[in-house]
């Protein structure tokens, strides 16, 4: 999404923040929209791009770790040059290269490189390094954890980080961060749509919890209540509900659909709270 209008959302956030939180209005989509519109974006928008990253680290590394080629070229775009690095044969690391310019991914939008090293011999268990990374408009530093459940790599997964900060950066160079203090996210497949061997229709069920440090220094945290479900096909959840917690304000009901990969796949979401509903695009 274009963060031009949300920016501005924020720097009034920020200085709503330093006034009365109380809200004179009586509609509940006033309020709802005065408090959570921009926390909320920013934080379904993270979560959003930590999802793009991992099931594009999925798609293109652990569907592919048992190539023997150097250059990964298997149903990947043309703007990304994966390379596996070996030792003999064994592997050291595969790096992603996304270009200097963004760089469409199975729907994400990447630049930069993100380093892949096993951390085992069995090709299990992975450290994930971020390399002037950039995500769906947002600058990502750190580092996260990507452990194979199961004997399939490229199906059942785990992720987890607590050093993950994504950042903005303003027309005249002030940034803004947002600390992912804490990420934990368990990815299970169940499906593929038109049920062949391509990873680029597959569904997952997903099941996270994470807390991110607002600028205003308050905490916000997105934790899944149903098992949500998330399709390659549009890089985007397209079923099941998170609550939405913002310290010292109050939590919503997130609500991303029902789970049609057609009718859900518009990357929207509506956030219900104090008897007001709003919609938040990713």
């Amino acid at each position: 999404m274009n963060f031009r209008y949300l920016k501005l959302g924020l720097i009034a956030f920020l200085f709503a923040g330093t006034m009365n939180s109380c809200s004179t209005g009586s509609d509940p989509e006033d309020i709802i929209d005065d408090i959570f519109t921009v926390p909320a974006t920013y934080c379904l928008n993270i979560n959003n791009g930590i999802n793009d990253m991992v099931m594009d680290v999925n798609a293109i590394v652990m569907n592919n770790l048992d190539t023997k080629k150097d250059t990964i070229d298997d149903e990947i775009a043309s703007c990304v040059t994966p390379v596996i690095h070996r030792t003999g044969e064994v592997i050291d690391s595969i790096v992603i290269d996304y270009g200097a310019s963004s760089c469409t991914s199975n729907g994400g939008r990447f630049k930069g490189k993100v380093v892949v090293d096993p951390v085992d011999e069995n090709l299990q268990n992975f450290d994930v390094r971020l390399t002037d990374f950039y995500a769906n408009g947002f600058d990502v530093k750190g580092e996260f954890t990507f452990n194979i459940v199961g004997t399939t790599a490229g199906r059942d997964f785990s992720v987890s980080s607590s050093t993950i900060k994504f950042s903005i950066t303003d027309s005249e160079s002030n940034v803004t961060e947002f600390p992912v203090t804490s990420f934990e996210a368990d990815y299970k497949y169940i499906r593929s749509e038109e049920d062949n061997v391509d990873y680029v229709d597959d569904i997952y069920h997903l099941t996270s919890d994470i807390d991110i440090t607002y600028p205003t220094g308050a905490l916000m945290s997105l934790t899944s209540q149903t098992d949500l479900l998330y399709a390659y096909a549009c890089k985007n959840v397209i079923g099941g509900t998170a609550l939405f917690t913002l310290q010292d304000i109050g939590d919503g009901i997130v609500n991303y659909g029902g789970g049609d990969t057609v009718e859900n796949c518009d990357g929207d979401a509506s956030v219900t709270a104090q008897g007001g509903t709003i919609t938040i695009s990713m």
